[in-house]
């Protein structure tokens, strides 16, 4: 519940209103500043200890070296001066830092106690300003005061080193929660727009994943995700909403840049195939994943120990080491990229690697766990998902360029086999009816019938190097089928091929061979079996829209009787050519209606023949 209080008073902060109810406050609201002295030892002295050491008292200014997790600071808050003055105000509030061991010694019912105020402390009375992790404060009364003029703190600083000037005391008579300065307001904007940020970078490669299943994208939506809770879970309350202790809160929020590290390193390795592409970056980065997971173990064995000074040292420590090893791997990723992939990586990557050293060496601990140092992971890690975001629709375009040329290829292989399946067809048939002339001593017939065919398999071989002929030569290939044909047949049937008058043959591209199949059928299970009667075949070509229509109409005896086979040419073997020339159809991207088949009847009913319209889009030159 903690948790949605604190993200939601966070997250109200950002808007104008609020920041009116701030000025309408502002005009009764008191804040002062206070001034603080301090004692610094080396022991867990009590406070009798420090009554015998009060006179070593200095100001924060005479204190140069940074705090230590050893030592223990007695800070005297002199308030006489502003709380005497405020007669109307009985109780005042108390914003200190949020010292990881606190106690505040104060006075009441006319005696000395102490309360524990330390963030890691239990039983800790003290509560956390929402908009800002390093403070805390504490509801006290005048009559707190010891000698009626000074408050006693005693602190220790385990969980980082920071200069002692950084701390600051404020009384107010209002709650800090009450009130949400400008400066609140400006503090919380880069993690809102981080957080949009975040969400809008994880929704995109959650959705490539669930679209492509490329194993780079899921792994890069894990990051995003730990990145988020590494950096704005202190600031929206994230790790004490699930742990409820803030001392584990510390030590797991410190450890999640090391998470985040590994999560990043596997992305890094499956985007760019390291291991297939460049085996010594891959090698590099097996080595990050490995210490980065030494330094998660060792982590874990000295938050077991309680050893803050070591952790504070093997982090340290480790920032430098980390990003020594990885800037090694990208400068070598420069030099031998093979591809703009491996550069925008390399410098997607380098914005990574350079915050958390900006953040070392830079920045001020000014609140608490250098959280106002996270602005540079911020800006790093933003810079990082812009970087990435080119790289992601870069890599999707290549990939999709990848398929459509393999899909072209496939495409344009699979119609190469189609058409091989139609070529063999027609040999066989042709080579079978020259069989037949000269089995019957029609040789005459059957020399005419070889000079047309073996000008028809020139043609019909030189046209196989193509998806595509002209509509010219397509029509001279069927003329020259159908002559064979007649000299097979002793000219039993007749045909005729017409054109509207707005189509130009020399224009018009078309699949090779695609009406031969249906010719053939209305020759061979429509004409040929008809036994009185006209015996005709015309093919038309017309256009509509952006189809070219092509019309077998014969005037046969209907594919009933071909169903039942009573024609006299029931040896023949069923054509797979009808089979073949759909399948060529759909790979041009028609559907199933792209072959439309009707039964003609006369008024009586009886079959006149079947007229096969088949619809191929058409492509002008």
């Amino acid at each position: 519940m903690k948790f949605y209080v604190k993200f939601i008073l966070s997250f109200l902060a950002v808007f104008p209103a609020n920041n009116l109810f701030s000025q309408n406050l502002e005009s009764s609201f008191f804040k002062k500043e206070i001034g603080f002295k301090i004692l610094k030892t080396q022991t867990d002295t009590t406070y009798s200890d420090f009554l015998t050491k009060k006179s070593q008292l200095v100001k924060p200014e005479e204190i140069s070296e940074k705090t230590s997790p050893e030592d223990t600071y007695w800070i005297q808050l002199d308030l006489y001066d502003h709380v005497s003055n405020r007669s109307n105000d009985n109780y005042f509030y108390l914003t200190f830092n949020s010292f990881d061991h606190a106690t505040i010694y104060l006075e009441s019912q006319n005696k000395m106690v102490s309360k524990k105020i330390g963030k890691f402390d239990k039983n800790n009375e003290s509560s956390q300003v929402n908009h800002s992790y390093y403070d805390s404060f504490l509801k006290l009364r005048k009559s707190n005061l010891l000698d009626n003029e000074h408050l006693l703190i005693k602190a220790k600083r385990i969980s980082f080193k920071e200069d002692v000037q950084n701390w600051g005391f404020t009384i107010s008579n209002a709650s800090p929660n009450a009130f949400v300065s400008q400066k609140d307001y400006k503090d919380q904007l880069p993690y809102y727009f981080f957080t949009g940020l975040c969400f809008i970078m994880c929704f995109t490669t959650l959705s490539f994943y669930f679209f492509i299943k490329k194993s780079e994208f899921l792994w890069y939506s894990i990051y995003i995700v730990v990145t988020f809770v590494y950096v704005c879970g202190l600031k929206f309350g994230i790790y004490e909403f699930i742990f409820n202790n803030n001392y584990i809160s510390y030590w797991v929020s410190q450890s999640f840049l090391f998470v985040d590290n590994i999560v990043y390193l596997f992305f890094f390795a499956s985007f760019l195939q390291s291991k297939k592409e460049y085996p010594f970056v891959h090698f590099l980065v097996q080595v990050l994943v490995v210490l980065n997971s030494i330094i998660l173990i060792c982590i874990g064995v000295l938050f077991a120990l309680g050893d803050t000074i070591g952790f504070i040292f093997i982090t340290q420590n480790a920032y430098a080491i980390l990003n020594f090893t990885a800037l090694i791997g990208l400068a070598y990723l420069m030099y031998v990229g093979k591809d703009p992939l491996a550069y925008v990586m390399a410098l997607a990557t380098s914005a990574y690697c350079a915050a958390p050293l900006i953040r070392t060496f830079y920045s001020t601990p000014e609140d608490g766990l250098l959280l106002d140092g996270l602005y540079y992971i911020i800006i790093g890690c933003s810079i990082e998902m812009v970087i990435f975001a080119f790289g992601l629709f870069y890599k999707i375009h290549l990939e999709f360029r990848e398929n459509l040329m393999l899909q072209q290829r496939a495409l344009f292989e699979k119609t190469r086999a189609l058409r091989a399946q139609i070529n063999p067809h027609f040999i066989f048939n042709s080579l079978s009816a020259i069989q037949h002339l000269v089995s019957v001593k029609k040789i005459e017939s059957a020399l005419k019938y070889l000079n047309k065919f073996s000008r028809l398999t020139r043609n019909v071989l030189e046209s196989s190097m193509e998806i595509n002929i002209l509509l010219s030569e397509e029509i001279k290939m069927l003329e020259d089928y159908l002559s064979l044909e007649l000299l097979r047949f002793d000219n039993s049937f007749s045909y005729i091929i017409t054109m509207d008058e707005g189509l130009d043959p020399g224009e018009i591209e078309i699949p090779s061979m695609i009406l031969q199949p249906f010719v053939e059928n209305a020759l061979i299970h429509g004409l040929l079996p008809k036994k009185s009667g006209t015996k005709q075949l015309h093919i038309s070509f017309t256009k509509d829209n952006h189809d070219l229509i092509c019309i077998v109409d014969d005037t046969g005896v209907g594919r009933l009787a071909a169903k039942d086979r009573l024609h006299i040419y029931q040896n023949e073997k069923k054509s797979r050519g009808l089979e073949v020339t759909k399948l060529r159809l759909q790979s041009l991207g028609k559907n199933k209606d792209s072959i439309t088949i009707v039964d003609k009847y006369d008024d009586y009913n009886h079959p006149e023949g079947t007229k096969v319209i088949v619809r191929i889009p058409l492509k002008i030159l």
